[in-house]
């Protein structure tokens, strides 16, 4: 076992590792960061790199704790998704993922960063591929529906993390409601009006969450209409 600091009387773990990771993402102060990890778990960084290759690894474990929110905020409103309706079960879980990553917007824009398996991971992957083919889908339709499925959630999570943490860091560079300077070629060939209803949907997720959500609850039940109709894809 990795050598403990003097004032710690219990064994590292990773979970802990992990939870200490996705409490300073929360926070405002740096990322975590190996020393910084250490110093808050009250270990040497040998300890922490006793379960953890890498950072890599540490925020691929930061960041599979909000899979475990996702899932859990999944189940609780379909307890058993492997039987339920599979539109429902695509619904839910999409509105539970970007819902539980945008608790945690500094973390979240890591999601994509390594896709390294993990349990929570492979768990909800095998619950989309169950409900995939109790829809019927195989073949090509299954790779279309999942991929545009996955893009729009994980793509959605991406944007309001990216712009909940621009105006979070930068609040000086920044302007809500979004407000850029449009040139004036730009501004001959769009309307005013709908300038400025991109303005205020760029910084939805950060200005009125709650709407943000409605808007993506609603653009999600016509992408499944779409991706699940007979000709969609």
């Amino acid at each position: 076992m990795a050598r403990l600091a003097d004032n710690r009387d219990s064994p590292l773990t990773a979970p802990e590792i992990a939870t200490e990771a996705l409490r300073q993402f929360d926070g405002d102060g740096p990322e975590p960061s190996i020393r910084l990890l250490a110093r808050a778990l009250d270990v040497t960084p040998s300890a922490i790199y006793h379960h953890y290759g890498s950072h890599a690894e540490i925020v691929q474990g930061a960041i599979d704790l909000i899979w475990q929110e996702a899932a859990a905020d999944t189940l609780a409103t379909i307890p058993d998704p492997f039987t339920a309706d599979p539109r429902e079960v695509l619904f839910t879980a999409g509105i539970a993922t970007r819902r539980a990553f945008g608790h945690h917007p500094r973390a979240a824009q890591h999601v994509a960063a390594d896709w390294t398996p993990s349990d929570s991971l492979t768990a909800v992957l095998a619950l989309m591929v169950n409900v995939l083919e109790r829809l019927g889908l195989s073949g090509p339709r299954f790779e279309e529906v999942f991929h545009g499925y996955a893009s729009f959630v994980l793509g959605n999570v991406l944007f309001a993390a990216a712009r909940n943490n621009a105006w979070t860091r930068r609040p000086e560079s920044q302007s809500l409601p979004y407000d850029p300077n449009y040139d004036e070629d730009a501004k001959a060939r769009a309307s005013e009006d709908g300038r400025r209803r991109i303005n205020a949907i760029m910084s939805l997720s950060a200005v009125d969450p709650e709407r943000d959500e409605q808007l993506y609850a609603r653009a999600l039940e016509q992408l499944l209409d779409g991706l699940l109709s007979p000709g969609g894809s």
